[in-house]
């Protein structure tokens, strides 16, 4: 009788007024997005990129990062219209974005389980179980958040007996972040059990998008960058045990914070009121969580759209008070991650990005260039000044990348031919100055001094120490004449 009630309340709602109470929750939980300046250095990177592509560069050619390329587009469109690098209109479109996969996940819930109550849960539930995570990750854009839309447009697409559609939108969102592409596991099993000839309908509506996006940016650096060049990065997880241990240590602090959701999926499991393709979509979540070993928190953000549509399945048959309960478990926690939004954290806290961005500014003009060695890209954005080359970092050289243990990453790590296009890059126009962070240990760059690479030979012979701040050190190009 309870669900009577509410799925009534939820009917004469409309589907207006939900929307606006999806937009009206989403937008209240991510007011520190909207106000803070800069949450991780992923959003640095994105920052940087745009930033080149605004201003007519090519993905892949004159700046790079080893992701797909529609959120730096994202990115630049956004800084294009608004005529600033302001971080915050992006993750007003970011929240947008959930916003709409809220919408989609309500609808999914509905067909599920003819239920206007559950539709309308599960789009809250999702919209506050995003954000009862580590503010560095939920409150940020980053490739995740774009990803969310399309891969759950596939599989809502699948089970509404759309391949090539579902096709086109694993794509899309797999051309956001590659770990999407695991989602073609549940997309397949819907559309196989329906009807089998729609499998190649789902292979042709993914290649499409996929072979455009490569003829436009360059078949080979759109192969390197998306594919070929992760080798590294794959396969340079250090030790086993250490990777371990990190995997225990965040899954532990994510499951503690989505408690609520935890609860209600391992009830539905339990109760067995979650179909098999649901739980599919979820373990092939948890596959793309695994690829590579870092075990960062934005990693498990793709998760929540399965878990929230088998969490709903199990919410028919409990009784109010543990509705209660598990309601609280889940908006407590994204209540306390909001509130520590609006506080600097991590890196964050710790980096004197500012102070460097500042003296960066004092010692070069508005169009010169600098380049960064280290992996630091947050400079380039807060500086305002554009990248010499094409590497937003130079773990693409070095091998040293997030996640790793300190100093572990080695050149067979690194981009294959990295040092030869950062040769190119640099002959084409040296760098007006150039940033070595390896004297100021951030990020770990001091296992990498910049005076043991080939750069050194360069800087020596061209460049002039000009400022030394928190012990990173500016050299400027020394005048021809």
């Amino acid at each position: 009788m309870i669900e009577g009630r509410v799925t009534g309340a939820a009917t004469r709602l409309g589907r207006r007024t939900v929307l606006i109470w999806f937009t009206g929750t989403a937008l209240l939980f991510h007011v520190p997005g909207l106000v803070v300046r800069l949450f991780n250095s992923d959003e640095a990177s994105l920052a940087t990129m745009a930033s080149v592509l605004e201003r007519g560069g090519r993905l892949y050619h004159q700046t790079a990062d080893r992701k797909p390329p529609i959120v730096p587009y994202l990115y630049a469109i956004v800084f294009h219209l608004t005529g600033t690098t302001d971080l915050r209109p992006v993750r007003l479109l970011a929240t947008l974005s959930l916003v709409a996969t809220a919408v989609l996940l309500a609808d999914e819930a509905r067909r599920r389980y003819d239920s206007d109550v559950l539709a309308l849960v599960a789009g809250l539930l999702f919209l506050v179980a995003y954000v009862a995570f580590f503010p560095d990750d939920s409150q940020a854009a980053t490739f995740e958040v774009f990803q969310l839309l399309p891969m759950t447009g596939a599989v809502v697409a699948a089970g509404r007996d759309r391949p090539l559609a579902a096709g086109v939108l694993l794509a899309l969102a797999t051309l956001c972040k590659q770990t999407a592409l695991t989602a073609v596991v549940p997309v397949a099993y819907i559309i196989y059990r329906r009807s089998p000839r729609g499998l190649p309908r789902v292979a042709v509506g993914f290649a499409l998008p996929i072979v455009l996006a490569a003829v436009v940016l360059g078949p080979g650096p759109f192969l390197l960058w998306t594919v070929t060049g992760n080798g590294g990065y794959l396969g340079g997880v250090g030790s086993l045990g250490a990777a371990v241990v990190r995997a225990l240590g965040m899954t532990a602090a994510l499951g503690a914070l989505e408690l609520g959701l935890v609860v209600a999926c391992a009830h539905a499991a339990r109760r067995r009121s979650a179909s098999v393709d649901l739980w599919l979509w979820l373990a092939s979540g948890l596959i793309a969580v695994v690829a590579g070993f870092r075990f960062f928190g934005h990693y498990y953000l793709p998760l929540l759209p399965p878990a929230v549509l088998i969490a709903v399945s199990a919410l028919v048959d409990l009784r109010r008070r543990t509705h209660v309960l598990l309601g609280a478990s889940v908006l407590a926690p994204a209540v306390v991650c909001t509130i520590i939004g609006f506080f600097p954290t991590g890196d964050n806290a710790n980096i004197p990005v500012e102070p460097l961005a500042e003296s960066v500014r004092r010692v070069t003009g508005p169009n010169e260039t600098i380049f960064v060695w280290g992996d630091l890209p947050e400079l380039y954005w807060a500086s305002g000044r554009q990248p010499a080359s094409r590497f937003v970092h130079t773990g693409f050289l070095t091998g040293n990348s997030g996640g790793r243990l300190a100093g572990s990453g080695t050149s067979e790590n690194a981009l294959p031919g990295a040092w030869t296009m950062l040769e190119d890059d640099l002959r084409r126009r040296p760098a007006d100055l150039i940033v070595d962070t390896s004297t100021g240990a951030i990020r770990h760059q001091n296992y990498y001094p910049m005076r043991q690479t080939p750069l050194w030979v360069l800087v020596r012979s061209r460049y002039r120490l000009v400022a030394t701040v928190n012990g990173v050190r500016l050299y400027h190009l020394e005048s021809s004449g």
